[in-house]
Parts: C-alpha cells; structure tokens; sequence
C-alpha cells in the first residue's frame, strides 16, 4: 500500500456550496428583472426601507435552492462568497414576512 503525503496550505478565499444559484443570479441580472419588479411594484413609504427587487431576487434565490419557508432564507444571507459575487443585500425572514403581509 503506497502512502501519499500531500501537505495542504490554508487559504482565506471565500468559498460557496450553492454554487448553481450564481446562473439563476446572473439571469436576473441579464434580464434586468430587478428593473422590471421595481417598476411594477408599489413604490415603498420610507426612502431607507428595501426595493421590492430586493425581497424578489432574495426569493427566487432561495427556491431555487431549494428553500421551503421564510426562515432558508437565512442560508443565502450567511454565505458571503455568493452575496459578494451577486452583490445583493439579503432580508431577514422577518422583514420579509412583513413585506408579504403589506402586499
């Protein structure tokens, strides 16, 4: 039996396992959907409070992988290399219950 030794050096790259929701972002960036949504959606009272497009893609991002309620939202939120290449805010669950019920 041959033993391989391999020594592994350590890295601070950011690493995704939800690597397949980066082709369902890069659709909703390529049809600007973000544009659209926001254009069709009531317009929001505050001018701090999060575009509609926002609570959508966040959404759409999450059954995509595979979410099945509010909550699996929080998935997408804590995994920094995929919110750092779709450069997308994330809700809590929360607030996007709150969005529903408004709507």
């Amino acid at each position: 039996m041959n033993i391989l030794n391999y020594k592994l050096s350590s890295t601070n790259e950011l690493l995704t396992a939800r690597i397949g929701l980066l082709a369902t972002a890069h659709t909703i960036n390529t049809l600007s959907l973000s544009n659209t949504i926001d254009q069709h959606f009531p317009a929001l009272g505050s001018n701090c409070a999060l575009k509609a497009s926002t609570f959508i893609n966040t959404l759409i991002l999450s059954q995509h992988e595979g979410g099945q309620c509010l909550d699996d939202t929080t998935h997408i939120a804590k995994d920094k290399a995929l919110r750092l290449i779709t450069n997308q805010s994330v809700p809590t669950p929360q607030a996007i219950g709150i969005w529903l019920r408004r709507l």
